[in-house]
């Protein structure tokens, strides 16, 4: 095997290896281009040529003029790199924008290759070259590398009007490569008769070139600029650099010269215009763009006082913490929706308050009373629909407007009662579960009854009053008895106010029997006011007013207590049997440690034993915070004080404060226990508080007991005892003291 085939077929290996990577870098991106489709296409038709050639010189051994013809075959793939470059020229300039500056560049370079392939093809004798295969082809191959070299020193030298990468500028070099290796062999096919062209292994390297410039279409393909390569100032040389081959002629005639004289003017004329007018279009341009992105920046600016004054209005429209409306929101809304209203339609307001939130505030902390804010007004706004007006307008009070049909009694009712249920759904938060109740007020607005926004809010808040102290009104509408309430309870605030606190209150005493052997086992201290004005009143009828003013209501809570413990202090001197005392704790009392502290300093000032007391706490005494619940029952521990907690299961009751703190009694809510004949769901839940006192270990006790049949249910569920008209009414201190010297025999003395 000669050197030649060895080298042949190394080379060969070599296109077939260069063609496969050329294929699969080609294939990779996702939209293929089609000038490297074509020249991947002729290194595979050059690299069959070149086996032909190889099987008919090396193999086969046959004379050069018996394989002439091939020749004429490497004409193919050299047709193929023409095609590539050229629709790469083509779609480079489609893109440009500076195509009059790039025109002029492509005729400065068609001169400088026509006047490179005059000093070439000048002295070749055509006719004579037309005669044989060979030189037909080699004729042919120059024109067609010439055309090549033509369109990628184009390309190369409008590279910084072209948008030209990486990949691009390896294709040019091959290009150029390829065509100047090309002329060499076919200008010396020409000239020199059977002419063997010994180093093949140089067309290597372009094809090398092209594989290393495909490797650039799957990485980072950056732009390539003539500065990047050195040809800024070379291609403003380009036309005289593309005259000078014609003037180093010998044999260059005068006509030429002037021709080259006339193209070197004119090519500069036309130069200077084309870029004075491209220079012209570009300052326009460019103050077209100033003057857009000024516009634009006005635009803007004015977009964003606009998008800040909506933001503003926003805000000011807007409740902070639970993106409902805010109160100059809801304010407006019910204005217009007022202004609105048609005969036939009237406006249900609602006025929604979260029972006891100041003191889950105050307890649980604000964050926790903020979540709990947050998912009550998601619950309304769950059910209410666009056509409703939501808002929060105080810490724990919303509004919630619905427009409906006149007269619409049981929906104006069923939708109250959908709010009501959804916001007293059970409740968790964080690590925190609440029963969470409300009470809400409704005011009917009709084209009849229009008021001022702010009369109306106030009369929704009337009614929400109205069915706080009553809730079996909850939710409650709006009328005339609630003004007449309203007005009657000024009335006993003004007559509160001007009491004497010690001539005027006085303290009754109920006693609660054991029902299994019916003595007295304790008596509840009851306040009770003489007005002048309004007749005998019980708690109930003025506690509720006292607690809008709080110095008075403390001022009443401290002086019954204060009368109970020096009438205790009085029958203890005179020996009766004294059953334990149950002292009513008020909700404002129950809030530190400092009411046990004035209690004690009490009993210690009249002489009596703390232990003689029961105090009866609300179950909002849960709602405080661990540390001040820990002081209060350590102060009640260490003095052996009772502890009652009042109305059992009518507020938030939390069955793990009752298992860690010492509670010696249950009693049980009167609304329960009066409505067990009427209400099975009422008698569960009594039956459910004796077996809970009764399991652990507590004392159920029962209010309320006013007849027989009450008494006799009681016992059968096992109560431990019971409280009522029915065993005994409430009274005043003169009668029970001559109550406890008649039946000394059915007290349980402490």
């Amino acid at each position: 095997m000669g050197y030649g085939l060895v080298q042949n077929l190394l080379m060969l290996i070599g296109l077939g290896i260069i063609t496969a990577n050329i294929y699969r870098a080609m294939i990779e991106p996702v939209n293929p281009r089609i000038h490297w489709i074509i020249a991947c296409f002729s290194v595979l038709l050059w690299t069959v040529c070149e086996a032909l050639w190889t099987l008919e010189s090396s193999v086969l051994i046959r004379p050069q003029s018996e394989y002439a013809y091939l020749n004429v075959s490497y004409l193919l793939p050299m047709f193929g790199v023409f095609c590539a470059v050229g629709v790469f020229l083509f779609i480079k300039f489609s893109n440009t924008e500076e195509k009059s500056v790039v025109l002029l560049d492509i005729v400065s370079v068609l001169l400088l290759v026509s006047t490179l392939s005059y000093s070439i093809v000048g002295d070749i004798d055509i006719l004579k070259a037309l005669n044989s295969v060979t030189s037909t082809a080699a004729l042919c191959a120059m024109a067609l590398n010439f055309a090549i070299l033509f369109i990628v020193l184009s390309e190369l030298f409008t590279s910084n009007l072209l948008y030209i990468r990486v990949s691009g500028f390896y294709l040019i070099v091959f290009g150029i490569l390829f065509t100047m290796i090309n002329l060499y062999v076919a200008y010396n096919k020409i000239t020199i008769e059977n002419y063997d062209f010994s180093y093949s292994s140089l067309y290597m390297i372009p094809f090398i070139i092209l594989m290393i410039g495909s490797f650039y279409l799957k990485t980072e393909n950056k732009r390539v600029t003539t500065a990047d390569i050195g040809l800024m100032t070379g291609s403003k040389w380009l036309p005289i650099i593309a005259v000078l081959p014609l003037l180093l002629q010998s044999d260059f005639g005068s006509m030429l010269s002037l021709l080259a004289l006339f193209f070197l003017v004119s090519n500069a004329l036309i130069s200077y215009y084309i870029k004075s007018a491209m220079a012209s279009k570009k300052m326009l341009e460019h103050e077209k763009i100033l003057h857009q992105e000024m516009e634009k920046l006005v635009h803007e600016r004015t977009n964003e006082l606009m998008l800040a004054n909506l933001r503003l209005q926003d805000i000011s429209d807007k409740d902070y913490l639970t993106g409902l409306g805010s109160r100059s929101f809801l304010m407006n809304e019910l204005k217009r929706a007022s202004d609105e209203l048609q005969a036939n339609e009237e406006l249900a307001v609602y006025y929604i308050n979260i029972s006891h939130f100041k003191a889950i505030n105050a307890s649980y902390g604000h964050e926790v009373g903020d979540k709990i804010l947050k998912t009550a007004a998601r619950r309304i706004t769950g059910i209410c629909n666009r056509q409703e007006t939501t808002a929060r307008i105080g810490a724990d009070e919303f509004i919630v407007i619905s427009k409906m049909e006149l007269g619409s009694e049981t929906k104006r009712m069923k939708f109250g009662i959908s709010l009501k249920d959804a916001i007293e759904e059970p409740m968790q938060i964080d690590r925190y579960h609440f029963a969470i109740k409300c009470v809400i007020g409704i005011h009917i607005v009709t084209q009849k009854s229009k008021a001022e926004p702010r009369a109306i809010i106030k009369n929704a808040d009337r009614a929400m009053y109205y069915a706080k102290e009553n809730p079996a009104s909850n939710p409650m509408v709006y009328n005339d008895e609630i003004d007449n309430k309203i007005h009657l309870d000024s009335m006993l605030e003004i007559a509160l106010r001007k009491a004497n606190l010690q001539k005027d209150f006085q303290m009754y005493f109920q006693p609660v029997f054991d029902l299994d052997t019916s003595r007295i086992v304790c008596a509840e201290a009851l306040l009770r006011w003489y007005s002048k004005d309004y007749g005998l009143m019980e708690a109930s009828d003025f506690m509720g007013i006292a607690r809008g003013s709080g110095d008075i209501l403390n001022s009443i809570c401290m002086n019954a207590t204060l009368k109970t413990v020096e009438h205790v202090s009085r029958w203890k001197k005179d020996m009766l049997n004294i059953p334990k005392i149950s002292i009513n704790v008020a909700t404002t009392q129950s809030t530190s440690e400092n009411f046990i502290h004035s209690f004690l300093q009490m009993t210690k000032n009249f002489g009596v034993s703390p232990r003689s007391f029961e105090l009866e706490f609300c179950e909002v005494l849960w709602m405080n915070p661990p540390e001040i619940l820990d002081k209060i029952f350590e102060l009640l521990k260490s003095n052996e004080i009772d502890v009652c907690i009042d109305d059992f299961g009518s507020g938030y009751t939390s069955l793990m404060y009752i298992r860690k703190y010492s509670i010696n009694r249950l009693k049980i809510a009167a609304d329960f226990v009066t409505q067990m004949a009427f209400s099975k769901i009422d008698a569960q839940i009594v039956a459910g508080i004796i077996n809970l006192a009764n399991s652990m270990k507590l004392t159920s006790a029962a209010k309320g007991v006013q007849d027989v049949e009450i008494l006799d249910e009681l016992r059968q569920l096992k109560c431990k005892e019971g409280q009522g008209y029915y065993l005994a009414r409430p009274m005043s201190a003169e009668e029970f003291e001559e109550f406890l010297r008649q039946n000394p025999q059915i007290i349980n003395a402490v």
